[in-house]
């Protein structure tokens, strides 16, 4: 008990302080430590309107993201019931939604006869699995886990199940706080968004105002991927940018990530004073410091000061950004 607890305050603590990619890993390494696996998931799932499952965010570990694109294909559609219950040719997952807060497991080879979803699990080399759905929401999204071993001699126990169930409500309370620690909180509306991804464009987080922002621009867009048209207009612009009706991204390779600051234009638009406008109108019909010098009365400087600011407030960094943002309204 003792060990346990002092794990518990580890994971508390180290939330506080790692980033948040780092912090799903810290996490599932001390998951090892109270039950065993070969690969994992940990996702957060949403619901759409139309009551479809759908991941909002996921953390892969050992295992390639082509898992998660051929479980689609394999189980198809799963759908949310309005008893809370889950409707989906994964009986693990569906016994994970009627027993949320405890742990599932199951030897998947037994629990199946289907062919396709069989041929799932020999291809990902999957043999038993252990699937937990939290029991707590956080704001739109439910956080679960699901564990696999590969050996069919190496099952889940019910100790297993029981450390399990101990322990997760901690892990996903302690992820809840480490994403609260992420640059840009605010209880401002927001105006900047951050998001973090794989180079390949796998989200680690993203919350649901953020999902919002992202939506303005691609309605049908749903995440655990970037939008396909922004990654390919960060892959081909020199400049890693973004510049569409709605919003502007700026992109930074960082640690083998990918960090994004997504800018609302219109509410970055409504901030801008009205001289800034302006100044911001000016520059972008292609006029240079001293040109919008002489027809505002100001100098030069102040002109390049006031445009500095409306960079930083349309998340923009050249004239042409700027012709694009403004030209949104």
């Amino acid at each position: 008990m003792h060990t346990f607890n002092r794990l518990l305050i580890d994971v508390y603590a180290n939330a506080q302080h790692c980033s948040l990619a780092e912090f799903n890993e810290y996490g599932l390494r001390e998951l090892k430590k109270v039950v065993t696996f070969d690969s994992c998931v940990l996702v957060d799932l949403a619901i759409t309107p139309e009551r479809k499952l759908a991941f909002q965010t996921l953390h892969l570990h050992a295992t390639p993201i082509e898992r998660l694109q051929d479980r689609i294909q394999s189980i198809g559609q799963e759908t949310l019931k309005k008893n809370g219950g889950l409707s989906s040719m994964d009986l693990t997952l569906v016994k994970a939604f009627e027993q949320r807060g405890q742990s599932i497991v199951a030897d998947l080879a037994a629990s199946s006869n289907d062919p396709q979803i069989l041929s799932y699990c020999r291809k990902y080399e999957t043999a038993h699995s252990l699937a937990f759905v939290s029991s707590t929401s956080f704001g739109r999204s439910v956080p679960a886990l699901g564990l696999w071993r590969a050996s069919k001699k190496n099952a889940y126990s019910r100790q297993h199940a029981h450390d399990a169930t101990l322990f997760l409500p901690h892990l996903l309370q302690a992820r809840e706080i480490n994403c609260r620690f992420k640059p840009g909180t605010s209880a401002e509306p927001v105006r900047q968004a951050l998001v973090l991804s794989t180079l390949k464009g796998q989200l680690y987080f993203i919350d649901d105002d953020t999902v919002q922002l992202l939506q303005s621009e691609w309605k049908s867009w749903t995440p655990p991927f970037l939008p396909p048209a922004l990654m390919d207009a960060l892959g081909s612009t020199g400049a890693r940018q973004f510049v569409g009706k709605r919003i502007t991204v700026q992109a930074e390779v960082r640690d083998r990530m990918l960090s994004l600051s997504i800018t609302s234009h219109s509410r970055q638009h409504a901030r801008l004073t009205p001289t800034e406008l302006r100044v911001a109108s000016l520059a972008a019909q292609g006029m240079q410091y001293k040109e919008i010098a002489k027809q505002t009365g100001a100098a030069p400087a102040t002109i390049r000061n006031h445009l500095h600011a409306v960079y930083r407030k349309l998340g923009v960094a050249n004239k042409t950004a700027l012709a694009l943002a403004l030209s949104a309204h």
